[in-house]
């Protein structure tokens, strides 16, 4: 529950009732709130003995978090506590040389004659004893009542202030090469992260501790040790979307901890008062966390007077309510899944999704692959297929990894130059060799052979995205393609977009060496960019070659949703059905208004362990199990089928 407010607003907290908040909170069917000590304004919302001056100056209830806790402890629900880090506009405006600095030593953020808190603080500084302070203070206020904390705006930020220049120096660090001062800059966070838990766990064995950035990516797996539980922040709108949710949350799964989704009742995002999300589109990104085994989070603001919003909370619980009665075929779970796809995500960013990763995953998600996300540190030994998208360039190591792998029969699927190595290689398993970058282009591939079902025969589709040329022999190459006239520059040019086929002699555009099938064009960066539906086609061929039973198939449209999950101490699969469709109504956000209902839902089955029974959940209805495939009569909007073997 966010509470960044403002010194210009008075009677801050005034109307706050503790009885009538926490009755609020437990009759939407909530367990925990996230409440205030500090916020991005920089003022604290408790009686502070060490930092007085920092006390919020209109905060009327001297006593709010305190009282807040409490009152919310004797409702039986948790009451973690949340510090702001590299954002406080305070202490920004009144201690400059804690400030992150650029390369040419201005400041990160907007200038100060504008409005917002987005000037950002250095944990390399003197800031750090500072925060080191506050939140041993926040721990000696509590005690006992201590749930956890939740550190905000924890990124990894270059930065050139006197601190890091100072501790690049003595590192031999090049503070001109951006690269190696984000790296840098990640050491430094992963230090703070590591310090910061090692102080709380002076106060408390058990409580949570969570660092937010608003990514969990690779980013987060060299100091994943410092916390309790990841917390997926994944809001439609701002930087997220609706693609980044599944990226990330497949990704967050395989570091270990439990993970809960978190988005906001905003209609756009934090900080949007006085609006109340479609219930539709409250339901889908609930619904989507615990059908991946998540925990959910909504975020709210609380309002300056310290009331709560009768009707955010009439809304909130009609989602929790139903979530509630569903958790237990979701939590505690483990996912089913069958490939993986490899991410080039940097483990120096919080905020660089890849295309291609972005477009796979959208790919796969579509066709109910269950899939997990790797980096290139992680096993690929569980799965049965690996698919590598074209901007994949692991460091040393992984080839032979995947040689190792496609030698003991596992499947892959790779497209235009993922592991292309500098000596302009192509690992051995893929059957072709690298000839260069294809200078014609769009070019265009000829619907023959294995790859052509429900696509039409014979046909040549356009690859907008510049392939590259490979050589192969002829009995491994199952789809061919064909160049333009000439290559659209200066002079040269016909029509609107591109030239068309010249007709001529066909080339290599995907090889099947084994079960290692390999195109030639980045067809998932093609997908994300504008989702040509024949590269999905090939893309679910190429599947079909390499991995005929899938674990689940059905005949609903591509907009429908599956997750498998395990629940092996009650001997169970749950499968979990989401229909709900965003629509972009607006310039800038993709809106969900109603329930996309669909009937007669055939779901085909191939599951590790026989299942012997179906029952849709929490109705309790079996439904009639046939050869492995069960129809579900209706899917409004979520439905979960409990498959007992």
């Amino acid at each position: 529950m966010d509470f960044h407010t403002s010194e210009h607003i008075p009677g801050v907290a005034a109307q706050f009732d503790p009885k009538a908040f926490a009755k609020t909170v437990k009759d939407a069917h909530i367990s925990s709130v996230t409440v205030f000590a500090r916020c991005h304004h920089g003022w604290l919302y408790y009686q502070s003995a060490q930092f007085p001056e920092l006390v919020h100056p209109n905060l009327q209830n001297r006593n709010l978090l305190v009282e807040q806790v409490k009152a919310l402890h004797e409702a039986g629900v948790r009451a973690p506590v949340y510090i702001t880090v590299q954002w406080d506009y305070h202490t920004a405006t009144t201690k400059p040389e804690w400030l992150i600095r650029k390369l040419d030593g201005s400041h990160e953020g907007g200038p100060f004659t504008e409005p917002g808190f987005y000037q950002s603080l250095c944990v390399n500084t003197g800031y750090f004893d500072f925060l080191k302070a506050h939140t041993r203070e926040v721990c000696e206020l509590l005690g006992k009542d201590l749930d956890g904390i939740f550190f905000d705006i924890v990124g990894i930020r270059p930065c050139w202030c006197a601190s890091c220049r100072a501790g690049m120096k003595q590192q031999g660090i090049n503070a001109a090469s951006e690269e190696e001062v984000r790296a840098f800059a990640k050491t430094v966070l992963t230090r703070f992260k590591r310090n910061m838990t090692e102080l709380v766990r002076e106060y408390s064995k058990n409580c949570t501790i969570f660092y937010n950035a608003g990514h969990i990516g690779p980013c987060t797996r060299d100091s994943a040790g410092a916390y309790t539980h990841f917390e997926l922040e994944s809001l439609p709108s701002g930087s997220w979307g609706y693609q980044h949710f599944p990226v990330t949350a497949r990704y967050a799964r395989k570091l270990g901890l439990d993970s809960m989704g978190m988005t906001g009742k905003f209609h756009t995002e934090w900080g949007d008062f006085h609006s109340l999300k479609n219930k539709a589109a409250l339901e889908f990104e609930c619904f989507r966390m615990l059908s991946y085994g998540f925990a959910c989070s909504i975020g709210d603001q609380l309002e300056p007077r310290g009331v709560l919003n009768p009707a955010t909370y009439r809304l909130i619980g009609s989602v929790y309510g139903p979530i509630e009665e569903r958790e237990p075929w979701a939590r505690p779970s483990a996912p089913v899944v069958e490939a993986a796809l490899l991410t080039s995500e940097p483990s120096t960013a919080e905020s660089r999704m890849p295309e291609d990763v972005m477009g796979g995953a959208q790919i796969l998600e579509e066709l109910a692959i269950q899939f997990d996300i790797l980096d290139e540190t992680m096993d690929l030994e569980p799965y049965k297929l690996v698919l590598i998208p074209e901007n994949f360039r692991p460091s040393g190591g992984f080839r032979e990894k995947l040689e190792r792998f496609a030698a003991k029969g596992g499947a892959v699927i790779a497209c235009g130059k993922a592991l292309l190595s500098s000596g302009n290689t192509l690992p051995s398993c893929f059957g072709a060799e690298y000839l260069g970058d294809n200078e014609l282009f769009p070019d265009f591939l000829i619907a023959e052979g294995e790859l052509a079902k429900d696509l039409e025969e014979g046909n040549e589709y356009v690859i907008y995205k510049q392939g590259v040329r490979i050589k192969a022999d002829n009995e491994k190459t199952i789809l061919w393609a064909r160049s333009p006239y000439f290559a659209r520059k200066g002079g040269m040019f016909c029509s609107h977009r591109y030239t068309p086929s010249a007709g001529g002699t066909p080339y290599p555009g995907a090889v099947k060496n084994g079960k290692v099938l390999y195109f030639s064009h980045p067809l998932f960066t093609q997908y994300r960019h504008n989702a040509p539906r024949w590269c999905k086609t090939l893309i679910s061929n190429a599947i079909d070659l390499l991995l005929p039973k899938r674990l689940v198939r059905h005949n609903g449209p591509s907009t429908l949703a599956v997750s498998l999950l395990e629940q092996s101490e009650k001997q169970r699969y749950t499968a979990h059905f989401l229909s709900y469709i965003p629509v972009r109504k607006s310039a800038s956000i993709d809106i969900i208004e109603e329930r996309t209902v669909l009937r007669d839902i055939t779901v085909e089955l191939n599951l590790p362990k026989a299942v012997r029974k179906a029952i849709l959940v929490p109705e309790g209805k079996e439904l009639p199990l046939k050869a492995g495939s069960v129809t579900i009569p209706v899917i409004d909007g979520y439905a979960i089928l409990e498959l007992l073997y």
